[in-house]
């Protein structure tokens, strides 16, 4: 197996577990990373549901990245559209911060890897791809 099929099984265990501790956790696994949420809002139902709803829609991408990981070749315009999707999240990130103000700290870690990886894999996969 290449070294980008494993790292692209890696992350997509990564995000499936992400996915399941906001499955399992809603609100509280924002608070998980610092977000300062009151109680008042954890139990709020609809925003409750809203997380654990995107939490798991979150899995997506472990998905497609463990399913595109077994074939570089046919799947590359799915990676590449997976990617940008992922950085473009990353840039979402950037948006709320100018309206809001700064994220925990481990938050900007997270908008960190969003905004650098994506490209980086990218990079990676097309030179994997020309590879003979």
């Amino acid at each position: 197996m290449s070294t980008l099929r494993l790292v692209l099984r890696i992350a997509a265990a990564v995000f499936i577990v992400v996915a399941g501790l906001h499955l399992s956790f809603g609100l509280d696994a924002d608070r998980m990373l610092g977000a300062v949420v009151p109680a008042a809002t954890v139990a709020e139902p609809s925003l409750d549901s809203q997380n654990r709803f995107y939490g798991v829609a979150f899995s997506l991408y472990g998905v497609l990245l463990y399913l595109c990981a077994g074939d570089l070749h046919r799947y590359a315009p799915i990676l590449q559209a997976t990617f940008t999707v992922f950085f473009l999240a990353g840039l979402a990130r950037l948006v709320s911060w100018s309206v809001r103000g700064a994220p925990a700290p481990a938050v900007i870690g997270l908008m960190v890897t969003e905004l650098v990886l994506p490209p980086l894999l990218y990079l990676w996969l097309r030179r994997d791809l020309r590879a003979p």
